[in-house]
């Protein structure tokens, strides 16, 4: 299962990490990092290495649109919102966080909907036809939008029971918790984030652990606002 991560300078290495925390620990799943050109983009938190053009991505089964402060200008690039158009209707379920929704709204993806989105990014979706919401989680056809951080998360564990079922979560979510000690950490913890940082494991001090990302106890996956396109 392909996992496109879409990177434009600006991205935030948290809210990448929040999304691909959950996915890295998921059976079969390949994360890729998709931009304009390869090499590393830049943003908040570190920067983050392209694997392959949107050209070469034509068919990825998950995209995440992280967000970040590049996100006015990523909501301008047409390579980045024409590759979007293109894989929106093929893959199973899109996935945009934070700021990353007004860039799923500038490429035509949310109609007039409503999205989750930063609460300072309000007046950028509103340009774009879509009006912020209240919810922490909207889903419009299989568009999912949320807040960010700890609501990016949440969504990587829907989508994670969506296309692989209750076990897989179960699964995801002990992995996770054995990451998270420090006393032993799983051997597949940061894996996608140290490979895409173009860094090597053991290479230097580790970031230090974003707490905010643990994997609750209790995550609630309804009620949603949910919308067809």
């Amino acid at each position: 299962m392909q996992i496109a991560v879409a990177l434009y300078p600006g991205v935030s290495a948290d809210e990448c990490e929040a999304f691909t925390c959950v996915f890295d620990q998921l059976d079969g799943a390949d994360l890729v990092g998709v931009g304009a050109c390869l090499g590393t983009v830049e943003g908040p938190g570190g920067g983050r290495l392209v694997d392959a053009t949107f050209a070469d991505v034509q068919h990825p089964d998950i995209v995440l649109v992280p967000g970040g402060i590049g996100c006015a200008r990523a909501a301008n690039d047409p390579v980045l919102l024409d590759w979007l158009r293109t894989v929106a209707p093929r893959c199973t379920w899109l996935a945009a966080s934070s700021t990353g929704t007004v860039v799923v709204a500038a490429a035509g993806l949310l109609g007039n909907h409503d999205a989750a989105t930063h609460w300072l990014a309000g007046d950028f979706l509103a340009e774009h036809g879509s009006q912020p919401s209240t919810e922490r989680i909207v889903e419009i056809g299989n568009v999912i939008t949320c807040g960010g951080r700890i609501t990016a998360m949440h969504v990587a564990l829907l989508v994670t029971l969506r296309v692989a079922g209750a076990d897989a979560v179960a699964l995801v979510r002990q992995r996770l918790a054995t990451a998270a000690m420090p006393s032993s950490p799983a051997p597949g913890w940061r894996r996608w984030r140290n490979r895409r940082c173009g860094s090597r494991i053991g290479a230097g001090p580790p970031r230090p652990r974003n707490h905010e990302l643990d994997s609750p106890d209790v995550i609630e996956f309804r009620p949603l606002k949910t919308r067809p396109r």
